[in-house]
């Protein structure tokens, strides 16, 4: 897959022509996945424009939405999608062009597109003046395809917004079937107080990502990978109110595993949430339950794909 990055101006122009569509995709979920089978079937090379920073810091500068993707997940869940050239725009290089604009400097000079594809909401241009009629009119002027694909539906639309209000409840096994893969979350390993080697259950803590949605605070089974080797771990998110609380932490016991992982960068893929965080009368009671959640975890991604 090849990425256009940089200001969109000095992009060299495609020979080859491309089916286009257009969006954020953050979470890269089954409505996003809809528009790029729908690329891949044109016989086009498919082609995704997607933003970073996202549109929102630039239109209210100081925003800093919590995401589902990072822009390198993004553009690794598109290359596995079947996506053969990405995009990255920045909407403060663009959000004054008017539509025609756009579509000619951008879509047609830039991309050679002979095919566009996009859901019944999209918008675009200068003032977001630009939409699906604009780009059917368009298309008849200067020959290029136009394909409106319907918004996605699993008990509701499809999206992002839905997605991210999931995780944040905790929901991820609802947030997996709409986003077709499992919520990840990566970090380096710091160093924590080792209340949890104390008593038992030594944790790889990560920090967590300032960019990212964190899932709501529990108790999940998850797998950690790191170093090419995926474990099953049982992992706190939450601020560890028997100890006193204090800073939300993000901390993953990893079964069977004793080495050394500070310094690593180290994967979660959130499968289920066990329960909520507690706060219990003493350290005993909380190793009683550590204890049982661990070989709940156990069971519970004994039978999931490693895989997702």
């Amino acid at each position: 897959m090849r990425v256009l990055s940089g200001p969109w101006a000095s992009w060299g122009a495609q020979t080859d022509p491309t089916a286009v569509t257009v969006g954020v995709f953050d979470g890269v979920h089954l409505g996003h996945r809809t528009l790029i089978d729908r690329l891949r079937a044109t016989g086009l090379v498919p082609t995704v424009l997607t933003f970073e920073p996202h549109p929102a810091e630039v239109l209210s500068p100081g925003t800093h939405p919590r995401l589902i993707t990072s822009i390198d997940e993004r553009l690794a869940l598109f290359e596995a999608a079947g996506v053969e050239l990405v995009g990255v725009l920045d909407l403060g290089e663009i959000r004054h062009l008017h539509p025609g604009e756009f579509v000619t400097q951008v879509l047609e000079e830039r991309l050679e597109m002979a095919a566009m594809v996009m859901g019944t909401d999209f918008h675009f241009g200068k003032d977001r003046s630009g939409d699906v009629a604009f780009l059917r009119r368009a298309g008849d002027l200067n020959g290029f395809k136009v394909e409106v694909v319907e918004l996605q539906t699993v008990d509701g639309i499809v999206s992002s917004s839905g997605i991210r209000a999931l995780l944040e409840l905790g929901d991820v096994r609802r947030a997996e079937v709409l986003l077709g893969s499992r919520y990840q979350m990566s970090n380096v390993v710091v160093h924590g107080d080792k209340r949890g080697r104390e008593i038992g259950f030594p944790t790889a803590n990560l920090q967590p990502p300032d960019r990212k949605v964190i899932p709501g605070i529990g108790v999940y089974a998850a797998f950690a990978s790191f170093n090419g080797q995926r474990h099953q771990a049982a992992v706190n998110v939450g601020v560890r109110p028997t100890f006193g609380g204090g800073e939300l932490v993000v901390e993953a016991y990893l079964i069977d595993f004793n080495d050394d992982c500070y310094g690593k960068t180290m994967t979660l893929e959130f499968v289920e949430r066990l329960r909520p965080e507690l706060k219990f009368p003493g350290v005993p009671e909380l190793v009683e339950q550590m204890t049982d959640d661990v070989m709940k975890v156990r069971h519970i991604l004994s039978s999931e794909s490693q895989d997702g």
